[in-house]
């Protein structure tokens, strides 16, 4: 467990958290932060990578048997839980009292053979859950302030989600998704999972061509494919960083050493990206919103 609850700068995003699980608990309605929110969970206050300005929307993952349970959700929070709607007819976005705003996106038995559902009562909108079952199925419970616990989706899941949306979304919004998805593979390696990668991925730095940052994305694109299947491969953060340990080949490794910067190009669009797709497309990550 990630413990957090010393981070002051916490505090607000435990508040939500707490007057959510207020009202979603005694309904038996579980859920899990992912978005943004979990992003700098995972990269900026577990590993101390720095965290990127955007969005101030917090995203919840909710899992529902049906659209009662979500409506009996959404009327709850706004009567009970100190929230109020946002501007607009979006029933998924609501803002708490302290000013922050957040997204429900509920999933689960709504979900149609796609993976989709249609947002009620025009159902003009769809909505594409793909990953986000096995996103709460591979969460890790985190610490906030106050004694504050919660679920986060791990990297490997947000980078299935970050992959769906981007299909969903690349030509709309093109610069929306692939900064964060950019991000996870550039410093999946840093993510505590050196150590791990030399001792059971000795294959991932052989040849005369290594690059840390590929690597890092070969073993994030492998972890991110295996927990499509459900047999999910859990981000473990050994002590220490690794700094100079030596791969099974005897190559010197250097956390941050990779030939692209996160903003893009270099190895990863060579090599790495392509890794990446092609595990992800065989363990069934939508194109274009539907499932392959």
């Amino acid at each position: 467990m990630h413990d957090f609850s010393t981070k002051p700068e916490l505090r607000g995003l435990a508040t939500v958290v707490g007057a959510l699980q207020g009202v979603a608990t005694p309904l038996g309605l579980a859920f899990f932060l992912m978005g943004a929110a979990a992003r700098d969970l995972m990269l900026h206050h577990a590993h101390g990578i720095a965290a990127l300005t955007g969005t101030e929307d917090v995203d919840f993952g909710v899992m529902v048997s049906d659209w009662p349970a979500f409506e009996a959700l959404h009327a709850g929070l706004i009567a009970q839980g100190g929230f109020s709607a946002r501007a607009g007819d979006a029933a998924h976005r609501l803002r708490h009292a302290s000013g922050l705003p957040l997204d429900l996106l509920p999933f689960g038995a709504i979900e149609n053979a796609n993976r989709e559902f249609a947002w009620p009562p025009d159902k003009t909108t769809v909505f594409n859950c793909f990953g986000m079952k096995e996103a709460f199925a591979a969460c890790i419970e985190i610490r906030l302030p106050g004694a504050v616990h919660a679920q986060v989706a791990q990297i490997p899941a947000l980078t299935i989600l970050k992959v769906a949306a981007w299909c969903d979304r690349r030509k709309t919004h093109p610069r929306r998704d692939a900064p964060d998805l950019l991000r996870f593979m550039h410093h999946y390696m840093d993510c505590g999972n050196l150590e791990r990668a030399t001792s059971e991925h000795g294959d991932l730095f052989s040849g005369d061509d290594f690059d840390y940052v590929e690597a890092g994305v070969r073993l994030l694109a492998g972890e991110a494919a295996r927990s499509i299947r459900h047999r999910h491969a859990a981000c473990r953060t050994p002590a220490g960083g690794g700094d100079g340990r030596r791969t099974p080949t005897g190559k010197s490794i250097r956390p941050g050493s990779g030939t692209c910067a996160p903003a893009g190009g270099g190895v990863l669009h060579r090599t790495a990206i392509p890794a990446l797709n092609a595990s992800l497309r065989s363990a069934g990550v939508p194109r274009h919103g539907k499932p392959c």
